[in-house]
């Protein structure tokens, strides 16, 4: 069963685009900007979530990262860890980061990652491709791995780490999770898994907590059991890693600060355990306090895979006025099949509970078929939210997909304020040879300058149904964004059109909802040329 895997940063970073001929050549523009290897500096939390193969004689398997590294401000990558899932839960011991690692970093905040480490028991690489989003140093990450080792490739994203934080007692207080991947079904699966929820913490001590998990099979939610948070003795004090016990499963984490943790898989069960991985982040006391108090516009994107197995995507937005739903719109990308709905009707919020965040809203078509998302705030303006969907084919199993829903904000939206620096990066599925049961992941990462709604700007992009599995690198990359009306104009319903121009390709044809001015959700919306399921964000670099 093929899944799209999601990522998020502040949401998830999806997308997907072909290497099909048919577009002019674009030369790159020269990089410029405020950017230098003095501004990654500290101890940095990366994850990404992807594929490998190994040796690559055998088919591609879906892959997660997730560590810490130590960034030495001149180029320079000190040390580090990091742990490995890999789909059916093969994972490998933590992996320890070599000194002589290095990165760098051009005016625009594009740059590279090497890390040198020694993978069971021979030294290797592992390369990635960078775009800063701050100063300070965070910002987006495309695994770019291509030696006689292994090729890999994945999406996700690194953020700057408080070393004053590093030890459990720090993580306290309530916790907002958004887990992605798959079960640990070796019978008939492994299944696409996602686990959102809610769990209040203390002294390492999971106390109290409440989860949604969804593989497809059949829904569960309720009361979690109490879990623990223990320090890794030998890795903590340097990169603040622990282990955790979860409603029963096993992690590995990685403290950012007091107000999020990354967290993986370590559960091995004879190399058959899930493969999980997501951010738990801390949930603001400004929470609404009822169902009445859930007021405003949103942006939502999910990505996973529908009842088929096939890739899904779904992006939109509507406005929430206590129960009651309004102005609801939603591109889906199902199977390469993307259909704009425009006439949802009977929306609502069915439940709210102020003590753990969550919620439930549904909405229907113009064929009556319903869509129902949990969702879970870890503040006023937003969090996370997890699809849960019907099939609407007998006897197949629901729609597997999660994401963030987020606040919109600084309507109405022109080219005076979708206007800067921003870093983009896509990862999803695009099918081998047109056949939609052959798909592969790709994965793009970029930086654009956007000025009166043009694009301009270079890109690095892994697909790995290319014959080379070699990445395409300092791609120039352009487009343009037509706002017909705005989205988020007076009546905060219109979608937003944009076009991506890479250098050799065919135009590729994007639906957009503006969050604010600093962040976007898109998907792909055109139905022509090479299949391909697709969703994503740009993010304004800071």
């Amino acid at each position: 069963m093929k899944r799209l895997l999601v990522a998020f940063s502040v949401v998830a970073a999806l997308w997907s685009a072909s290497c099909s001929s048919g577009g002019p050549a674009i030369q790159p523009p020269p990089p410029a900007g405020k950017f230098d290897v003095t501004n990654l500096k500290g101890t940095y939390a990366f994850t990404t979530s992807g594929e490998v193969c190994a040796g690559c004689q055998v088919a591609a398997t879906p892959m997660a990262r997730a560590g810490s590294f130590v960034a030495d401000g001149k180029g320079g990558i000190t040390g580090g860890v990091y742990d490995v899932v890999i789909q059916g839960g093969a994972t490998s011991a933590v992996i320890s980061i070599n000194s002589n690692s290095s990165y760098t970093v051009n005016a625009d905040g594009r740059g590279t990652l090497t890390l040198n480490v020694t993978s069971n028991g021979a030294p290797t690489s592992i390369n990635f491709g960078i775009v800063l989003t701050s100063t300070s140093g965070d910002g987006l990450i495309i695994d770019e791995t291509n030696n006689v080792t292994q090729a890999s490739t994945g999406s996700g994203n690194f953020v700057l780490q408080s070393t004053a934080a590093f030890q459990v007692s720090t993580i306290s207080g309530s916790y907002v999770f958004d887990f992605t991947g798959f079960d640990g079904n070796v019978v008939n699966g492994p299944f696409p898994e996602s686990l959102v929820g809610q769990f209040a913490a203390a002294n390492g001590v999971i106390t109290t907590g409440f989860e949604d998990a969804n593989d497809g099979l059949g829904l569960a939610s309720g009361s979690m059991a109490p879990g623990s948070l223990t320090a890794d003795p030998v890795n903590m004090s340097t990169s603040g890693r622990g282990t955790a016990v979860i409603e029963g499963q096993s992690y590995a984490f990685y403290i950012v600060d007091s107000t999020r943790v990354r967290f993986i898989s370590s559960n091995t069960l004879n190399g058959s355990g899930p493969m999980l991985a997501g951010d738990a982040v801390q949930q603001q006391a400004n929470i609404p306090l009822n169902l009445a108090a859930i007021n405003g516009s949103f942006a939502f994107l999910v990505g996973g895979s529908d009842s088929a197995g096939n890739g899904l995507t779904r992006v939109g937005r509507l406005t929430a006025t206590g129960s009651a739903l309004s102005k609801m719109l939603m591109d889906v990308n199902d199977g390469s099949n993307e259909v704009p709905f425009n006439s949802l009707s009977n929306g609502t919020i069915s439940s709210y509970d102020p003590t753990t965040g969550r919620g439930q809203f549904s909405f229907q078509d113009s064929n009556a078929q319903v869509y129902t998302f949990v969702f879970y705030l870890s503040s006023q303006n937003g969090g996370v939210i997890q699809d849960v969907s019907p099939s609407n084919v007998a006897n197949q199993a629901r729609v597997v997909a999660d994401g963030s829903i987020n606040l919109q904000s600084g309507s109405p939206f022109t080219s005076s304020n979708i206007s800067g620096t921003y870093a983009m990066n896509w990862s999803g599925l695009v099918t081998a040879g047109g056949n939609i049961a052959s798909t592969d992941e790709e994965d793009l990462l970029g930086q654009t300058t956007i000025s009166n709604l043009s694009l301009s700007g270079t890109s690095d992009m892994f697909q790995f149904t290319s014959p080379t599995l070699t990445p395409n690198l300092n791609i120039g990359t352009a487009g343009s964004i037509t706002l017909n009306g705005g989205d988020g104009a007076s009546d905060d319903t219109k979608r937003v059109d944009m076009n991506v121009n890479l250098s050799g390709s065919a135009p590729i044809d994007m639906v957009v909802y503006v969050v604010n001015s600093k962040l976007a959700f898109f998907a792909n919306r055109d139905n022509s040329g090479t299949p391909r399921i697709v969703a994503g964000i740009l993010k304004l670099q800071q």
